[in-house]
């Protein structure tokens, strides 16, 4: 489970695309992936392809509100070619990961509410990027998300809906790009193409 800010000038909880200086590029719904436009949350994208984790629930916070707010069940996996480093410190591997199945729905579950429905286990305990959940909670909230309505397109419409307000208003929207994300840009971030 991993935490990702949330638009605030969006009545649902897609990532935040609008700020100026910092828009982000993940939960990437547009593509279903995680971690390919962005370096952000290295070591947990390498922990799950490690340990073979295949499920990622997405969390942001909403009023004063954590929320869950959907999932990927991941599919694929692509490995990052190595960047030369300066430091001494060991290279990390760096995944992008690429979901099979997505369901986001809104306007999410407090955490602090799904306690009962997890008979006492608790996911509100503030993480800063991520935690993990166990094998009988994943199954748990699989079946929360997967029992409410869809509300992945709604997500993608109000994604491209910010992508050109902000473009409107500041000329580029995500730190230069005038474009949002798709398969056709992909390359260039995967480091296949200069």
């Amino acid at each position: 489970m991993s935490f990702y800010y949330s638009d605030p000038l969006s009545h649902i909880p897609v990532r935040e695309i609008s700020h100026e200086k910092d828009p982000k590029p993940d939960p990437n719904l547009e593509t279903l992936t995680f971690g390919l436009f962005s370096r952000c949350d290295r070591g947990m994208r390498a922990r799950m392809v490690r340990q073979g984790i295949d499920v990622h629930f997405f969390t942001t916070k909403r009023a004063h509100d954590r929320v869950l707010t959907g999932y990927y069940r991941i599919g694929w996996h692509y490995k990052f070619p190595p960047v030369k480093r300066r430091s001494k410190r060991p290279q990390l591997d760096d995944y992008a990961l690429a979901a099979k199945e997505a369901r986001f729905v809104a306007p999410g579950f407090p955490l602090r509410d799904l306690t009962g429905y997890l008979r006492g286990n608790r996911v509100d305990n503030r993480f800063r990027t991520f935690r993990y959940i166990d094998e009988w909670g994943t199954r748990l909230l699989l079946q929360l998300l997967n029992d409410t309505p869809d509300a992945t397109a709604r997500y993608i419409s109000e994604i491209h809906r910010l992508e050109k307000l902000t473009l409107k208003r500041d000329g580029r929207i995500y730190l230069g790009k005038s474009t949002g994300f798709n398969w056709k840009v992909a390359p260039q971030f995967m480091r296949l193409e200069s």
